[in-house]
Order: structure tokens, then sequence, then C-alpha cells
């Protein structure tokens, strides 16, 4: 079994804060009331670009 070591498409808190435009506060808000995607890994939120993406997809109102 080979072990694959790039995580690269994993965003920790502060990369998917500025992802997002928000303060790192309010994503761990986000995290900890279970709003938003993220993989608990240990005792550190983890994200996906594309769980982030399909997030904001789900948030946009009115657009067609």
């Amino acid at each position: 079994m080979e072990i694959v070591k790039n995580n690269s498409n994993l965003m920790n808190m502060n990369t998917a804060a500025a992802y997002l435009n928000i303060q790192k506060s309010t994503l761990y808000q986000f995290c900890m009331r279970r709003q938003i995607p993220c993989a608990k890994i240990g005792r550190l939120n983890r994200f996906r670009k594309q769980d982030l993406d399909q997030w904001i997809e789900s948030k946009l109102q009115g657009v067609e």
C-alpha cells in the first residue's frame, strides 16, 4: 500500500477563511454548528475546495 503524502487539496482554517473572504472566527463557528462541510482530523478542521464551492452555490439566492 502506498501512502499519499500530498494533501494539497485540503485547506486549513486560515486558507479556507481567506478563500471564503470571512473571518477565521466565523468559519470556526460554522464548523462548530455543522453549517459548513469540514473534515475533522484529530483536533484540526480541514476543508476541500470543491465542498466549499458547493456550499457557496447552496447559499446563492435568486441567481439563475
